[in-house]
């Protein structure tokens, strides 16, 4: 696992967990959580809710939350809307500790403060290693989740080892222009030493490049759960001719082009799990900016994770990539981006991969919770090496890991997985950074 293969885990992770909440919709799943007791019969008609006040914020602007309070105003107030206040500010993942203290006014309506506590929201992660093939990196990472105090989002991060360099920074605003929609930005710039071999480790080239990739895009809330997103991205990846240990190095490439984005999310947030389902697919088409050939891809993701018994939950996972007629030069990475029980050096044009999983929590803490994961992954992938028809390989095995989920800090799941592939008989390592894991 090398440090590009790091970067991309955590860069596609971040895109792919981030949440697009609909101000006060709550979620269609529900679970036998325990809530804060009401202090109001419903023998007879429940009360209104009249007013509110905010207590404890220190950050984040009043604002910012009362876009996700004020739609409940003048709605009877009964269990059923505490827990769907309460998952509607979960779902800023701001806080540590949510507190609803409703009180009788003089109307017979409701008086509610909400008490909240918030969370640690700039986080400095050190990340650093080696592998057995020889690759060192060390890096930063710097996440804030409440930039000014506003709910905007930013990440950025530098990597550097013997197989490159690169760094990264995204800005994701939920609510752009104080509308229902967001925005998204993205970049990375970087150098990259690759290699790219067969599943059962035949080289097939070796190169060193140069790339920028760039884009953003803005998505627009369709209610119920459904978003549409429409964007652009460039790639340019320059492929150097000096390098003295290049072995069948693929043509430079630029591209640039439009994007189009489908969206689903229904989600329940627990004390320390998310559930339900969240999803997107994606489709692009790139350019040729140099007059060669276009090309169009396709990247589905979907998730879902229903509860067990307690706060354990089951999970499903597939996603796939297909952009036939992608230069070899943009290739995706197969290994930790799509699956965990194949090397770090293949690439490929098209994978399909579905994984189940089962998550528990043994224990509560003051700080937050450990999990421990089982799962098991498989997918198929496409060689796209030169005379190998374009074969389909199936990698698959079991794997297992631990997450340290932190009550206090916005960025909350970190941990590692360690699988093993039936199709090659080795054993893989991964880091795990995530918002929402």
């Amino acid at each position: 696992m090398r440090e590009r293969t790091l970067l991309l885990g955590i860069y596609f992770l971040l895109l792919s967990s981030l949440a697009y909440p609909e101000p006060a919709t709550g979620s269609s799943l529900r679970l036998d959580f325990p809530t804060a007791p009401s202090s109001f019969s419903l023998a007879t008609s429940p009360p209104l809710l009249s007013s509110y006040t905010i207590v404890g914020l220190k950050r984040t602007h009043p604002e910012v939350v009362k876009l996700f309070l004020d739609p409940f105003m003048g709605k009877p107030f009964t269990p059923s809307t505490e827990e769907s206040m309460l998952q509607a500010l979960r779902s800023l993942g701001l806080f540590h500790r949510i507190t609803f203290l409703p009180q009788p006014d003089e109307t017979g309506g409701i008086r509610l403060q909400v008490q909240l506590e918030e969370k640690w929201t700039l986080i400095p992660i050190p990340v650093g290693g080696a592998t057995s093939g020889g690759s060192l990196y060390g890096g930063l990472l710097l996440f804030e989740s409440n930039l000014f105090g506003w709910n905007k989002k930013f990440f950025g991060g530098a990597f550097g080892g013997n197989n490159g360099w690169q760094g990264m920074f995204g800005y994701i605003d939920p609510r752009f222009l104080s509308s229902s929609h967001s925005l998204m930005l993205r970049a990375g710039l970087g150098t990259e030493n690759v290699s790219s071999k067969t599943i059962d480790g035949t080289l097939l080239r070796r190169y060193e490049k140069i790339k920028l990739d760039t884009g953003g895009d803005i998505t627009f809330s369709l209610g119920n759960g459904f978003g549409f997103g429409i964007g652009a991205q460039l790639r340019d990846h320059e492929v150097k001719g000096n390098y003295d240990s290049s072995v069948n190095p693929p043509d430079s490439q630029l591209y640039l082009g439009p994007t189009v984005t489908l969206r689903y999310q229904d989600l329940f947030y627990g004390p320390v799990l998310v559930y339900g389902v969240s999803s997107f697919l994606r489709y692009e088409r790139a350019l040729d900016l140099r007059g060669k050939d276009s090309y169009d891809s396709f990247t589905l993701q979907a998730q879902g994770h229903l509860p067990l018994w307690g706060e354990h939950r089951l999970g499903v996972r597939i996603q796939g990539f297909s952009g036939l007629g992608i230069p070899a030069v943009l290739e995706n990475r197969v290994s930790g981006r799509y699956l965990k029980t194949i090397g770090d050096d293949v690439f490929s044009n098209t994978v399909l991969m579905g994984q189940v999983s089962v998550e528990g929590i043994p224990l509560h803490f003051s700080w937050g919770a450990p999990t421990l994961l089982l799962f098991y992954e498989g997918g198929i992938f496409k060689d796209g090496s030169p005379g190998s028809g374009d074969p389909y390989y199936l990698s698959h095995g079991p794997g297992a890991g631990f997450r340290i989920y932190l009550s206090r800090v916005a960025v909350p799941a970190f941990g590692f997985d360690v699988t093993y592939s039936v199709s090659t008989g080795k054993v893989y390592g991964f880091v795990n950074v995530g918002f929402q894991m």
